[in-house]
């Protein structure tokens, strides 16, 4: 599968990843044999191999090949490599509106107390939020409770979407959104497995910033890796604290 080549509204992406990203294929930090054998059998059209192809192209030629997988035992065995994984990575901290939203996919899993959904406008140096709702366990029998079948994590018998009042937020918090959006990590390709198996998420997370979409969906191209999605929800469940 070609790398695919990224044009963003912000700039150009940045085409990088660390040599200890680079050959780790079942991400547990440290590029092992046993990430050379899920290398090759993400080369062999195998299932169950690689989760996220840019960490296993390790020649970063766009393709996971044979050649990979030696490339990743030869780094598991200490032996002289020059990694050349790319994954995109992109400053977003210039929107004009940023918007996140959760929506069912196979059933409908959301975390309580967090975000459903948010939208922050900039206007310079001001950012504020609008818009936003959190679900939350309410009491058996509550004539708000959602009718859907929700299944939240941790479960409860009524779930409530509440509304949160909109503000601007405090220079503190623009900062640490600034952070978080100022270095996102786009994987290029799809999960390896999405040619294989079927995906059937409970729940999808949804980003824009201005016209530039994305989710976190294992066979989105590009798509968020479930980390840095976290890291961004995250702060946003801290502005609705």
């Amino acid at each position: 599968m070609a790398l695919l080549a990224l044009v963003l509204t912000h700039g150009r992406p940045v085409l990088a990843a660390t040599e200890t990203e680079c050959g780790d294929a079942d991400t547990d930090g440290a590029a092992t044999v046993t990430d050379g054998v899920l290398v090759l059998r993400t080369a062999a059209a195998l299932a169950g191999g690689c989760q996220v192809s840019s960490r296993c192209d390790v020649d970063g030629n766009g393709e996971v090949t044979v050649t990979d997988g030696v490339l990743t035992l030869r780094l598991a065995a200490g032996l002289d490599v020059t990694p050349s994984c790319r994954n995109a990575v992109t400053d977003r901290t210039g929107y004009t509106t940023f918007s996140f939203n959760r929506r069912s996919a196979f059933g409908f899993c959301p975390p309580l107390d967090s975000v459903s959904r948010i939208v922050l406008t900039r206007i310079g140096d001001t950012v504020t939020v609008s818009g936003a709702r959190v679900f939350r366990a309410g009491t058996p029998g509550d004539p708000n409770c959602l009718q859907e079948d929700i299944m939240t994590v941790p479960p409860a018998e009524c779930v409530l979407e509440v509304d949160v009042p909109d503000r601007a937020l405090t220079a503190d918090e623009v900062q640490r959104v600034d952070a978080v959006f100022s270095a996102i990590t786009l994987e290029q390709q799809r999960n390896p497995d999405c040619a294989h198996v079927t995906f059937d998420p409970c729940l999808i997370d949804e980003l824009a910033w201005d016209n530039f979409a994305v989710t976190d969906f294992a066979c989105g191209e590009p798509r968020l890796l479930p980390d840095q999605a976290q890291a961004i929800i995250d702060v946003l469940d801290s502005l609705l604290q």
